[in-house]
C-alpha cells in the first residue's frame, strides 16, 4: 500500500514539473513577443482600420482646404469617456465592411478600459492573450495525435512559440491570431473525438457547436478548415463504424451552429456573397490557371517563414526515413510488431492523417482565394501554422525512432540511445532555425523605420502641416494616422484642386512640413504653396515611404 501511495506520489509530482515546465515556456515566449512588441514601431494600413472601426466617432473624411484638429483626428481611433463597451456600434461597423465583429468585440473591449488611448499595445495585449490560449491548444493537439508523448508537445511548443511566423501573427492587429485558436479548438475537439470516443459518442457536439459559431464570427475562413476536417471525420466514421445515422447527426449540429451565426449577423451573407472579398474570391477560385503560380506563392511564405528556408530539407529527410522504415519493415514482416517501433510513445495515424487532409485542404482553398500581398499575406494561412510544424515535427520524430529500431533490430543491438539523440538533434535544428529566421528580420509588421518619421512629427508638433492628397486614392490620407496624430493641426487640401492656398497660417509661416501623395501633380503642388509663400525659398526631402513623400520647406 506505501509502494503504490509513493508510485502515486512520484507520478504527481512529474506531472506538476511538466506543468510547470510548460508554463515556464509559455512566460519566456510572452517575454519574446514583449520584446518584438516593444520594436514595432508603426501600423500596417489594415491595423489602422482595426482601430477605427472598432472605436470611431464622427467618421474619418477628406476635406478640401480646411484644418483638422489633433483630437478630431486622434478620436476615431480611440474609445471616448463615456463611449465604450458600444458593441452595437461595433457590429454596425463591421456590417459596412467584409468582416464578422467578434474580435473587433475584443479590441474595444481592451480599449474601452483605457478611454482615450490610441495604444498598439492594446491590440498586441489582445493578441498575446489570443496566444497563450494558442499555446495551450498546440500543446494539447500535439499530446492527444503524438501519442500522449509530452516531450514532443513540449518540442512543438517550443519550436512554434519562437518561430518568426507565429511571433508576425501576434505582432499583426488583426483577427487572425484568435482565429488561429478556434481552428486549433476545432481540431482538438475532433481528434478528442477520434481517440477518446471512437467516432461514436456526440457529446463533443455541443463544445463544436460553440467553436463553430465563434469561428465563423472571427474570421469567414474558419469555415473552409471546419468543412475539410468535417469531411475527414465523417469519411473516418462511416469507414469505422459503418454509421450514417451519427454523420448525419453530426453535420446537422455544424450546420445549427453555422445558421446561428447568420442570424446573429446577417450582414455575412453580403459579405460572402456578394462583397468585394466574397465575389473576387470566388473568381480566383474557379480560375484553373492561377492554380500553380498561387500554391508556388503561399509555398514559398510557408517555407520561408515558418520553415526559415530549410521546408526542402525536412522533406527530403521525411523521404530518406519512410523509405528506410519501408525497406526495414519488409524485412522484418512477421518478426517484429510495427507498434512497438515508435520509441516512447506512437504518433496515432488516424488523427494525424485527419489533420494532414484539413491542413491541406485549407492550404488548397486559401491559397486559391486569398491576396496576394507579398509576406503580408501569411496572415491568411497563420492559422494552420501550428497544425502544419506539428505535422512535420512528429512525422521526422516518429519515423526516426522506427528507423532506428528496425536497424538496431537487424544488427541485433539496441540503439535506443541514438533514438533519443537524434531526436535532441532534430529538435535543436528546428530551433537554430527560428534562430536565423527571428535574427535576419522575417518578423514583420514591425515597421521599425516609422520610428524616425514619428520621432519627427513629433518634434515638429507646432509646425504647420499641410497634406496633399490623391483625389483617386483619398483615405491612403489615413496610412498616415500615427504621424499626424503628432501634430497640433493639419491642413488638408486635395491635389486635383488649382486653386491658390489663401490660409493665414500657411501663408505667413516661415516653415511648412507637407505630405505629399506620390501622384503626378505632387512637384505642381508644392509650387503652389511657395507661390502662395514666397518666403519659402527651399524644400527638404525629409522621408518617403509607401505612397508619400514628406517635404519641409523653409
Amino acid at each position: 500500500m506505501a509502494g503504490k501511495r509513493k508510485m502515486k506520489n512520484g507520478a504527481f509530482q512529474k506531472e506538476r514539473l511538466w506543468v510547470a515546465a510548460f508554463l515556464g515556456l509559455l512566460c519566456l515566449q510572452i517575454l519574446l513577443l514583449v520584446y518584438f512588441g516593444n520594436r514595432k514601431a508603426g501600423f500596417h494600413e489594415d491595423e489602422y482600420y482595426s482601430y477605427y472601426s472598432t472605436n470611431r466617432t464622427a467618421g474619418l473624411f477628406e476635406p478640401d482646404r480646411e484644418w483638422v484638429e489633433r483630437d478630431v483626428l486622434r478620436n476615431e481611433f480611440v474609445v471616448l469617456e463615456g463611449e465604450g463597451f458600444r458593441y452595437g456600434l461595433v457590429a454596425t461597423v463591421q456590417s459596412w465592411d467584409v468582416h464578422p465583429p467578434l474580435f473587433y468585440f475584443f479590441l474595444h473591449t481592451a480599449c474601452s478600459f483605457f478611454p482615450g488611448v490610441f495604444s498598439k499595445w492594446l491590440g498586441i495585449g489582445v493578441n498575446i492573450a489570443a496566444f497563450s490560449i494558442h499555446f495551450g491548444l498546440l500543446s494539447w493537439l500535439a499530446f492527444m495525435a503524438g501519442g500522449r508523448n509530452k516531450k514532443l508537445a513540449f518540442a512543438v511548443a517550443a519550436v512554434y512559440g519562437c518561430n518568426a511566423a507565429a511571433v508576425s501573427g501576434v505582432m499583426f492587429i488583426r483577427m487572425y491570431e484568435w482565429l488561429a485558436v478556434f481552428v486549433l479548438l476545432c481540431a482538438c475537439l475532433h481528434v478528442r473525438a477520434v481517440l477518446e470516443n471512437g467516432g461514436n459518442k456526440k457529446s463533443f457536439l455541443l463544445p463544436l457547436m460553440i467553436v463553430n459559431y465563434l469561428g465563423f464570427l472571427t474570421q469567414y475562413y474558419y469555415i473552409i478548415f471546419l468543412v475539410f476536417i468535417g469531411a475527414g471525420f465523417c469519411f473516418w466514421n462511416l469507414w469505422k463504424n459503418r454509421k450514417l445515422k451519427g454523420c448525419i447527426l453530426y453535420g446537422a449540429a455544424c450546420a445549427a451552429s453555422l445558421l446561428l451565426a447568420v442570424a446573429s449577423y446577417p450582414a455575412c451573407l453580403s459579405h460572402i456573397f456578394r462583397g468585394y472579398r466574397g465575389t473576387g474570391a470566388v473568381s480566383e477560385f474557379l480560375d484553373a490557371a492561377n492554380t500553380w503560380g498561387r500554391l508556388d506563392f503561399f509555398s514559398e511564405l510557408v517555407n520561408g517563414y515558418l520553415f526559415n528556408g530549410f521546408l526542402w530539407f525536412w522533406l527530403l529527410l521525411l523521404v530518406v526515413l519512410a523509405c528506410t522504415v519501408a525497406a526495414g519493415r519488409k524485412k522484418a514482416a512477421g518478426k517484429v510488431k510495427m507498434e512497438d517501433a515508435g520509441g516512447e510513445s506512437h504518433v496515432e495515424a488516424v488523427p494525424y492523417f485527419l489533420l494532414l487532409f484539413a491542413a491541406a485542404g485549407y492550404f488548397f482553398t486559401v491559397s486559391k482565394t486569398a491576396l496576394l500581398l507579398y509576406e503580408t499575406s501569411n496572415r491568411y494561412q497563420h492559422p494552420i501554422y501550428g497544425i502544419l510544424l506539428f505535422l512535420v515535427m512528429a512525422a521526422v520524430y516518429e519515423l526516426w525512432n522506427r528507423a532506428v529500431f528496425l536497424l538496431g533490430r537487424k544488427g541485433g543491438r539496441d540503439f535506443a540511445g541514438v533514438g533519443k539523440g537524434g531526436a535532441v538533434f532534430f529538435f535543436a535544428l528546428f530551433l537554430l532555425g527560428n534562430i536565423y529566421g527571428l535574427a535576419s528580420g522575417k518578423v514583420i509588421f514591425l515597421y521599425e523605420e516609422e520610428r524616425a518619421d514619428v520621432a519627427y512629427a513629433r518634434e515638429n508638433e507646432h509646425t504647420p502641416v499641410i497634406v496633399f492628397y490623391n483625389d483617386a486614392t483619398p483615405y491612403h490620407v489615413w496610412w498616415c494616422s500615427q504621424e499626424l496624430m503628432q501634430y497640433d493641426r493639419v491642413y488638408f487640401a486635395s491635389q486635383g484642386n488649382a486653386e491658390k492656398i489663401t490660409d493665414e497660417i500657411i501663408c505667413g509661416s516661415d516653415k511648412v512640413i507637407v505630405y505629399a501623395a506620390d501622384y503626378e501633380t505632387q512637384e505642381k503642388n508644392l509650387d503652389r504653396i511657395q507661390e502662395s509663400n514666397p518666403g519659402l525659398e527651399s524644400r527638404k526631402l525629409v522621408a518617403k515611404r509607401g505612397l508619400w513623400s514628406v517635404y519641409e520647406m523653409e
